[in-house]
């Protein structure tokens, strides 16, 4: 069967011209012509768009920083879109670089760049960062740590480690593509999973309080932090990041995720900073009027949620999630522990996303646009341990100062949220008590987990007793 027609003159055009700027000379280091590297980086494009000339900006992004081919010859051979994305990618062309800035100073010099780049040019910048990764990747596997004396950074391994985890900060945007999955999973293999950068709180002011963790906004206005409580292991903030990363790859909305950080007591995640979000729950608490509409708007949200299908070979079960929680109980016996497990193992296995702290908290909205957040307990599994979180923290928490702490909200609010939602998630012709009853016993799971973290409520047995346990 012949191939379907497709115009491709300008890629030929700027793959022909790339091969004459390039000819004779070597990848440094490789022993192969250095066309080979822009031809990769073509093809990493094609993986992410079809536009031709961002095709071609891809096969001449070095042509002005590594040959004598000016900017101007190449705005007159390919117009000025092409030459603005070639731009973009050559340190020859910024004005005002000083040649005796240091190492660090011209490289965070361009990951500035890149960061406030347009999406386009990260589309290209992105062919050429995934060629040089792929080509360090390679070599570290062959070399290990002796690669780096080829390198002319002066600190070594620790320089380029904290050179690429900073182009894949600008290059978050491009989260969700399998470039940039590539991109960041070879930088894992050779330096490992991220540590935390240190920050200066200083920069950064309190914007919100919640049972784990604070969060803090940045006095740039562009990226906000979640700060963990001292008591809580790193593995919580090293399991949101990498969450955070895997779930934008399943075009889930979420603000970007960043890196981790500290301050050198605590240990979070920082954020891109929404303008101007709110919570669902602090929403409610400021126009009470709406409750039913954004209870709604939270309910078709959920319910997107619980129709993605999730990637079991990167997320865990809830499950499985439970199981471990009820093995771990302080509070339950050994015969208790069977029986509860016993029904874990009868829900039936599902292979949705679930967000695992799934509550109007944890969903911001800034406009008509909405943004899952706190995403460190994602998992897949049964929708019905999702609506367990709701009930636990609408129904199963009377208290209405811990309810205004967390929520804002009355218990009584908290209430009417839940049945709002249910209304809404499951239709109209719904039994509200049906669904009390089918959720209650998840809504016990999550006594059981915080239980395990700090002690029982008084009322928590009593419903354990009910739900799971008769």
């Amino acid at each position: 069967m012949a191939n379907s027609f497709i115009d491709s003159t300008l890629l030929d055009k700027a793959i022909c011209f790339a091969v004459r700027a390039h000819h004779n000379t070597e990848r440094r280091g490789k022993g192969f012509p250095y066309i080979v590297h822009p031809m990769e980086a073509v093809a990493i494009v094609a993986t992410i768009t079809s536009d031709q000339e961002l095709l071609a900006a891809a096969a001449l992004h070095d042509v002005v920083e590594d040959t004598e081919i000016t900017l101007t010859q190449i705005r007159e051979e390919f117009g000025e879109r092409i030459a603005r994305l070639v731009e973009a990618e050559s340190d020859k062309a910024v004005e005002g670089r000083s040649e005796s800035a240091s190492w660090r100073e011209r490289k965070q010099s361009a990951i500035d760049r890149l960061a406030e780049a347009p999406y386009d040019a990260k589309i290209v910048a992105m062919g050429d960062k995934l060629s040089n990764m792929r080509a360090i990747a390679r070599d570290y596997d062959a070399l290990g740590d002796a690669l780096w004396e080829r390198f002319h950074a002066p600190g070594g391994r620790a320089d380029h480690e904290w050179h690429y985890r900073g182009l894949a900060q600008s290059l978050n945007d491009l989260a969700g593509t399998n470039a940039f999955t590539e991109f960041v999973g070879h930088i894992e293999h050779v330096f490992g999973r991220p540590r935390p950068e240190w920050i200066d709180i200083n920069d950064y002011e309190v914007s919100g309080d919640g049972y784990t963790a604070t969060s803090y906004n940045h006095k740039d206005g562009k990226r906000m932090m979640k700060l963990y409580a001292d008591y809580m292991p790193i593995s919580e903030p090293e399991r949101e990041l990498q969450m955070s990363w895997a779930i934008m790859d399943l075009g889930i909305k979420i603000p970007k995720a960043y890196r981790m950080v500290t301050d050198g007591k605590h240990v979070g995640v920082e954020f891109e900073r929404i303008a101007g979000k709110r919570s669902f729950a602090r929403a409610i608490s400021q126009e009470p009027e709406n409750l039913e509409k954004y209870t709604a708007l939270f309910a078709e949200e959920c319910k997107k949620l619980h129709a993605t299908r999730c990637n079991p070979a990167v997320f865990s079960s809830a499950k499985d999630h439970f199981r471990n929680v009820v093995a771990a109980s302080r509070d339950l016996d050994g015969a208790q522990k069977a029986r509860v497990t016993a029904f874990i193992d009868s829900v039936p296995d599902v292979g949705t996303c679930l967000h695992g702290d799934m509550h109007i908290g944890n969903m911001i909205m800034a406009g008509d646009h909405v943004w899952w957040i706190d995403l460190a307990d994602f998992r897949y599994g049964d929708p019905r341990f999702d609506l367990g979180m709701l009930y636990f923290v609408c129904i199963c928490n009377d208290s209405d100062e811990l309810a205004q702490r967390l929520f804002h909200l009355s218990h009584t609010q908290m209430v009417r949220v839940w049945n709002v939602f249910v209304h809404n998630y499951y239709g109209p012709g719904v039994d509200p008590e049906a669904v009390l009853r089918d959720i209650a016993p998840f809504g016990s799971l999550y006594m059981i987990h915080f239980a395990n973290r700090e002690s029982m409520l008084p009322h928590w047995p009593e419903h354990i007793e009910k739900t799971l346990l008769r």
